[in-house]
Order: C-alpha cells, then structure tokens, then sequence
C-alpha cells in the first residue's frame, strides 16, 4: 500500500542511517538531591506515557554548561531502555529540566515520527531482545540499536507522510480510549446512583 505518487523501491536503512543514536552520563548518586533542579531520567522512567512528567525520580544540581547541554531532554527524544525487564521498550520525552542518564539509549531524527513508528513497533522490540546479552541482567550496546535495518522508503517525503499518518492514528487512539475510560467511570457512577 502507498500513497499517491510515490512509486520508488524501499531500501534498507540502519537507524543510524535516519537518525543519531546516542546515550546518557554516569551521574553519581552522591550528587543526587531530591530539591535539585533537573530529573534524572533512567531505564525505569521510559513508558509510551513518558510524554508526561507525572513520576517520581532522583533529581541533580548540574552547573557545568556542557554537561547540560549534551544530556539535558528539551525537545522530541525517543528513549529505548538498554538493559533489565523492559530492554528495547521505548518511549518518547521532552522536558527541558531533565537530564539523560547512563544506560538509557536517545533518538533524535528530522524524520522523528516516522523513526518513533519504526522503534515502537513489537519488530524493533523483538529484535532487541534478540541480541542482547548477559546472563542475570540482559543489556544491549548503542551499535545494536545504530544498526538496527528497517526497509524505509527513499523519500524523505514519503517517509514523513507515513510518520504523520501513524501518528495521527495513536493520537485518535489515545483520544478515544479516554472516552472509554470516561464512559466506564460514568457507568460505575451511575450503577451505584441506581442501586443503593
């Protein structure tokens, strides 16, 4: 299935190739203070609800300029969990007072919805865990995820129409299963109005 005017062959594209592929600081605990001012952003915090900022984290003081600058989460950053239960779930975050730590894998593209799809999906995840390594804590490299192959159209366009098109399906989804959830609270309401 294609849109309109596009005909040209899909190709196979590493992730890099698509986007930049890069991961968090090691920051110290002993640095960790719980009225600083930036979140510190690990594997446990990387949900598709991770658009919002409604959990709880270590918080940091950081002064260095630089270190700010290279691991601060303002803007469209899809996270992937690189190692323990949840190893290659991803999640997309924005928070220009929060900081990336160690272990935790950032994606950051120009074609950021269509990337988001690809990364989102169960073949993404499945090949994740597939690679992954260690016996008591399985974790994956920053190369594994880099060279993750996806055909991907050659259009730039193209790519972006699909990217919106998935988008806007999540986001249609999202809105109607709050509906749902409105609804069921609305019944269970009523259910005890009626039944007293």
């Amino acid at each position: 299935m294609r849109f309109v005017n596009f005909s040209e062959d899909w190709e196979e594209y590493k992730l890099s190739d698509l986007s930049t592929v890069s991961t968090g600081k090691a920051f110290s605990s002993s640095d960790f203070n719980e009225n600083g001012k930036y979140l510190v952003i690990t594997n446990k915090n990387i949900s598709n609800d991770s658009k919002s900022n409604s959990f709880k984290t270590d918080r940091i003081d950081i002064s260095d300029t630089k270190t700010i600058q290279k691991y601060n989460l303002d803007g469209k950053n899809i996270l992937v969990t690189m190692d323990g239960v949840n190893l290659g779930k991803t999640g997309l975050f924005s928070n220009k007072n929060a900081v990336l730590a160690q272990r935790v894998g950032r994606i950051q593209s120009n074609q950021f919805e269509f990337v988001y799809q690809i990364t989102s999906s169960n073949r993404f995840l499945s090949e994740m865990r597939k690679l992954s390594v260690g016996n008591a804590i399985k974790h994956i490299s920053l190369k594994q995820i880099s060279n993750y192959i996806n055909l991907v159209p050659k259009s730039v366009m193209e790519q972006r129409y699909i990217g919106i098109l998935l988008k806007n399906i999540d986001d249609t989804s999202i809105t109607q299963n709050k509906k749902i959830k409105e609804l069921k609270t609305l019944k269970k309401y009523l259910l005890q109005k009626l039944f007293i």
